[in-house]
């Protein structure tokens, strides 16, 4: 039998993806290729997971810092 166990550390993986998803949505953000969006979306969550990988959650906006980062990888990705 299958049995789905995930880290903590895959859980911040798994929200940092969705929230990126969510963000970049709702900044209107399609290329076209939905899976390629996706794949990048990933990508992009796992350099910021690396990026903030010692922050402090509890002292820093979690909410502001990846808006701000998924709105700078949209500003890079769109050029």
């Amino acid at each position: 039998m299958y049995s789905l166990q995930h880290s903590v550390e895959d859980f911040k993986l798994f929200e940092a993806i969705a929230d990126i998803a969510f963000m970049a949505g709702q900044k209107g953000f399609f290329s076209g290729d939905s899976r390629e969006d996706i794949a990048e979306f990933i990508s992009w969550a796992k350099e910021f997971e690396a990026i903030h990988e010692d922050t402090n959650w509890d002292e820093v906006d979690y909410i502001s810092v990846v808006d701000a980062f998924t709105t700078n990888k949209l500003r890079i990705d769109l050029q």
